[in-house]
């Protein structure tokens, strides 16, 4: 029987499989081995490319700045308080109102003795809802008169009354008088202490 003798591969050395070459490895310097021609496979080798001046390209674009910040309203700063030997300058305040029409007769007996504090600037009077005083009387017009707050050449405050066109009038004077046709008034500058009629109800002015 024959006896077939398979050669023993001594170490050292390999063989490639299609038994062409012959590559000895070296193992104190190991060598990858030589792919045959025609048998290159895999991704090519990555290769950085160099712009024409010779600088090499930076390694990655840079990054945009953020957009600048949307302006929004200013923060609160405190008013700083005025340096030594400076005046604060204060702001003008509007003047305030000391002055009154107090319903002393008529034919609403309820209201006799009301104070009706004078409004800045303009008080309406008149029967309907709607105006600052409302004078609950039949003979009084809808719209009877008013009263404005205006200042004179010497900057004196005047409370002046403006009859609106009322159908029985308004009427202005002293207690004993006031009732008198000849103080049948259409614009009137007031003074402390004047009797008012306003079709069957009286009223006093008052003022500090």
């Amino acid at each position: 029987m024959e006896e077939r003798t398979t050669p023993m591969r001594q170490q050292g050395w390999s063989q490639n499989a299609d038994e062409q070459e012959t590559v000895f490895a070296d193992q104190d310097n190991p060598t990858p081995p030589t792919l045959p021609f025609g048998d290159q496979s895999g991704p090519p080798p990555f290769v950085r490319s160099e712009p024409a001046s010779g600088t090499p390209s930076p390694p990655f674009a840079p990054t945009p700045p953020p957009p600048p910040p949307q302006p929004g309203p200013p923060p609160f700063q405190p008013v700083a308080p005025a340096a030594e030997g400076q005046t604060m300058i204060i702001a003008e305040r509007p003047k305030p109102v000391f002055a009154w029409l107090v319903v002393v007769d008529g034919p609403d007996r309820n209201s006799i003795g009301t104070v009706h504090s004078l409004r800045p600037e303009t008080t309406t009077i008149g029967r309907v809802t709607g105006n600052n005083i409302i004078i609950h009387d039949a003979t009084c017009s809808a719209q009877h008169a008013r009263i404005r707050i205006e200042t004179n050449d010497e900057d004196e405050t005047l409370y002046v009354l403006y009859d609106m066109g009322s159908s029985n009038g308004t009427y202005i004077g002293d207690k004993e008088t006031y009732k008198d046709e000849e103080n049948r008034k259409y614009r009137h500058e007031l003074q402390d202490g004047d009797y008012i009629l306003i079709g069957e109800t009286t009223l006093v002015f008052k003022r500090l």
